[in-house]
């Protein structure tokens, strides 16, 4: 056994084999989890564009054409304050809405994949 730890760097022993193993592990399942949370930017700005552009503007700057009819106005997506939140807080916004505002919640018209490519988009809209 010791022979064939030698080739695992890091690992003279067993518990050094397993923590290695697990390492390499979480590793992949970290890395395959960035991969599939990255959503596409395109298919998410088809969406964006047929469901938020009218109110947010082709931007993301709440200057689209019903935008200015609203009070509250529309938030400005590519401000800091709005891409400083986190993914879970665009998501939450997203599918619940916003109260005091016009902006309606998505719940059960979003696949988690269309989500996730929603928020790709407006995560490239920072400046």
């Amino acid at each position: 056994m010791t022979r064939r730890l030698n080739r695992i760097p890091h690992a003279t022993d067993e518990k050094g084999a397993v923590t290695w193993f697990v390492g390499l592990g979480l590793g992949i399942i970290m890395a395959s989890l960035a991969v599939a949370g990255g959503g596409d930017i395109e298919k998410g700005k088809t969406f964006y564009r047929q469901s938020c552009g009218h109110c947010h503007g082709l931007n993301g700057q709440g200057d689209g054409e019903m935008g200015g009819y609203l009070n509250p106005p529309p938030a400005n997506l590519a401000s800091e304050k709005t891409q400083s939140k986190s993914d879970t807080e665009l998501k939450e916004v997203i599918m619940k809405g916003r109260s005091g505002t016009a902006m309606v919640g998505f719940e059960g018209a979003l696949e988690d994949t269309d989500l996730i490519d929603l928020i790709a988009y407006v995560r490239s809209l920072k400046p």
